[in-house]
């Protein structure tokens, strides 16, 4: 069966990227990047860098908004030197579904997954490929699923209240997708073992496979590998992902509107156009951030502050410690 890295342009993904040839042989794996023009221009740099160096083929896909309403997302294969940060897939999205906001964020679905998922069914068929994501081994909640409005429902709070730590909980994770007997032999709550037999049976059936399983690296260990690189993604991690994601805590997007000023005004730009759809049925950009704000209200909020004043505040918040918000945006995570 053929292996898909679903790549997200992040140095986890691309380090999957690197090791899954010599794992599973070159022929049996493929990569695929979903491009949603919103990524930090050395983002692109990174990817065009990683292509040439380990020699990827890298299948870049945009979505396909063309289509009217119901019937769904297509995708369009472009050229690796035509993807970069001109916004087109995103103003596609929002003239045809609206701004995506807080409670509301389907732009990973419209943008990345359907995409993905169709050009994959159309080039491999249905169920006949395996995806692959960079979440790492210290990743335990994306590893085996938490849900923090419902912990009745999280995997990894059970798993937690159990008694485990992080890495007992990533390692059973591992264990269990090689045999998910294993989850009987650990002594943990009849819940837990029901959540994550849950966990493992909707990921066999969806056949999506995860970096930690073939990798214990953690993530100060995949940034030590690419210091050593020639080349490296050289960006402060809170530019990571589509640069003004709703998702992003509001000290991320102060940080990345102070970092990229000229990109700033073009993401609010597109907001306010007119090509984008406004109706009852759609979020509105005057609401589309945290406490129902538009993004310039939340940006003005920090007007006063330096930036180091802010990347201090973030550091202390630890919002970029490995799990912190937005950390990352694949596809089916």
């Amino acid at each position: 069966m053929k292996k898909v890295v679903s790549d997200s342009g992040g140095r986890s993904s691309k380090y999957l990227s690197k090791i899954m040839p010599d794992l599973f042989g070159v022929n049996n794996v493929d990569f695929v990047f979903m491009d949603t023009g919103a990524e930090h221009e050395l983002t692109y740099q990174f990817i065009r860098e990683c292509n040439d160096h380990f020699n990827l083929n890298l299948v870049c896909l945009r979505g396909d908004f063309s289509l009217p309403i119901g019937k769904g997302v297509g995708y369009n294969v472009v050229d690796i030197n035509d993807i970069g940060p001109d916004l087109k897939p995103y103003e596609e999205m929002m003239a045809k579904y609206g701004v995506p906001y807080t409670g509301g964020m389907f732009c990973t679905d419209r943008m990345k997954l359907k995409p993905y998922k169709k050009y994959c069914d159309d080039k491999y068929g249905k169920g006949k490929y395996e995806t692959w994501l960079g979440i790492r081994f210290d990743e335990p909640k994306r590893l085996v699923g938490d849900n923090p409005k419902y912990p009745l429902k999280s995997a990894y709070k059970q798993l937690s209240n159990d008694g485990l730590n992080d890495e007992e909980i990533s390692l059973l994770y591992v264990n269990s997708r090689k045999d998910i007997n294993e989850i009987n032999q650990w002594e943990i709550s009849d819940l837990s073992k029901e959540l994550l037999a849950k966990r493992i049976t909707y990921l066999d059936k969806e056949n999506l496979h995860y970096l930690a399983e073939v990798c214990e690296l953690e993530k100060k260990d995949i940034i030590s590998y690419w210091s050593k690189m020639p080349f490296d993604l050289l960006i402060d991690e809170w530019s990571g992902n589509c640069e003004y994601c709703p998702k992003k805590s509001s000290l991320k997007l102060a940080a990345s509107k102070i970092d990229s000023p000229k990109s700033y005004v073009k993401f609010v730009c597109a907001l306010h156009s007119d090509s984008v759809r406004v109706d009852d049925k759609t979020g509105h950009w005057s609401k589309m951030y945290r406490g129902n704000q538009s993004l310039e209200q939340l940006i003005a909020t920090f007007d006063g502050s330096t930036g180091d004043e802010i990347k201090a505040r973030m550091r202390g918040a630890k919002h970029l410690d490995t799990g912190s918000c937005s950390e990352s945006c694949e596809v089916f995570s």
